[in-house]
């Protein structure tokens, strides 16, 4: 019996909680790659592009997120009209600010 609770309503499919899963794991290999790198002294150019590569891929996960947070956001604003898109937009905002 798991003690996470249900959640109410689903934010990813199957498959996309999948890719997510995929690609977190993905940049959870490369940071310790990093810390491999560092501790084997390799130039700062190496690690550098490394942690490019991590930033890229976060930003990538970061968008694929954002985008199921939108859909969900219009679709609850479209129902209900209680705020639900000013939330939206406000999430949104503070990811243009970054």
């Amino acid at each position: 019996m798991s003690s996470r609770p249900e959640p109410s309503v689903v934010l990813y499919d199957d498959a996309t909680r999948q890719e997510l899963h995929d690609r977190l794991g993905k940049v959870e290999g490369q940071l310790r790659g990093i810390g491999r790198m560092i501790d084997n002294q390799r130039p700062a150019v190496e690690v550098l592009q490394q942690l490019a590569s991590i930033r890229s891929a976060v930003k990538s996960i970061t968008k694929a997120v954002m985008r199921t947070y939108i859909v969900g956001c219009a679709a609850e604003a479209a129902r209900s009209g209680d705020g639900a898109l000013d939330a939206m937009l406000e999430m949104l905002l503070k990811f243009v600010k970054e």
